[in-house]
């Protein structure tokens, strides 16, 4: 019989491997479940190791509960944008059928006009989760836990300004990195301002955060210490590469994404990030992602990988 390897730990069941891979279960985990002294998981552990890892999820990541005022106000502003689009949609065919220049200049001033309410429109959606994602935060941790939300820059307007070689800068930082934080020392703490929680969303915020620092650049409301506020953030500023519905992802990845960007993974529940290094001819990527087997690691995706959301264009 083969068998199959996480750091020290053998497991002896193929199925069980595959599944313990893909949910990133780490040996941090694996060494606190009783495997019988010989270090080796059957099948039938799995389930309770599984609950033992969940157990140990991103409370950050965790859907955050919006008062029924949040949820109205988005649901009208859902409303709003669904209009705008329909708006745009025919103000788009209106300007392929212009028949002269006056009425041509006039109907983009308008699409434009539509395009900035839209983003606009975006940017409250955003605001109303960074809002609520606080208020759950401060109540969890103290006010201490505002430290990395939103603090790469602080500029007015929306968007990516100013800076050139921004990504290879990000990469760097990030590089510089790995091995080095982990969870066993505590050395974590250094990208979630003192506070012990899962972060890998924190250490993107950190890195972008510190190329900030470095290059001048500008990046309006960037960082969080969940993914999904990373995401949102990305949606509002047109910057978010969604391959889900996409019917080629790798060549969205090739066309898209560039060293430097943020990697979004959301599935069932579960939520991750990290800046990716690398995009290769197929749709490949490396990353170096923190709190990943309890540690800042380098990694490697697929284009076709099932946790894989998008990407946060910010380079």
């Amino acid at each position: 019989m083969t068998d199959f390897k996480i750091g020290n730990y053998t497991i002896t069941n193929k199925e069980v491997y595959e599944i313990l891979k893909e949910e990133k279960v780490s040996e941090g985990v694996l060494k606190n479940f009783d495997v019988n002294g010989d270090k080796k998981i059957t099948e039938d552990e799995l389930q309770e190791l599984l609950l033992d890892d969940s157990e140990n999820s991103s409370a950050t990541d965790a859907p955050t509960e919006l008062s029924d005022q949040v949820l109205t106000q988005m649901e009208y502003l859902d409303e709003q944008y669904e209009e705008l689009k329909k708006q745009m949609s025919a103000l788009t065919s209106q300007l392929g059928t212009a028949s002269d220049l006056d009425s041509y200049q006039s109907i983009q001033g308008q699409i434009e006009q539509v395009r900035e309410s839209m983003n606009s429109n975006r940017m409250n959606v955003y605001n109303l989760l960074v809002a609520a994602e606080n208020q759950a935060l401060q109540q969890t941790y103290g006010t201490s836990a505002m430290a990395t939300t939103g603090t790469a820059g602080t500029t007015t307007g929306t968007g990516i300004s100013g800076g050139t070689g921004f990504g290879n800068t990000i990469v760097s930082i990030a590089q510089s990195f790995v091995g080095k934080l982990n969870e066993t020392d505590g050395s974590y703490l250094q990208v979630t301002g003192g506070r012990a929680e899962p972060w890998c969303a924190d250490f993107v915020t950190y890195v972008v955060t510190k190329a900030c620092e470095q290059t001048g650049k500008s990046l309006n409301g960037f960082g969080s210490p969940a993914v999904r506020t990373l995401a949102a953030w990305g949606q509002s500023n047109n910057c978010y590469i969604d391959v889900v519905g996409s019917s080629n992802r790798a060549q969205t990845i090739v066309n898209n994404v560039q060293p430097g960007d943020v990697m979004i993974q959301q599935s069932n529940g579960a939520s991750h990030t990290g800046i990716v290094t690398k995009v290769y001819a197929d749709g490949s990527f490396d990353t170096i992602e923190g709190n990943t087997s309890d540690q800042c690691l380098a990694r490697h995706y697929s284009a076709n990988d099932a946790k894989l959301s998008g990407f946060v264009k910010i380079t």
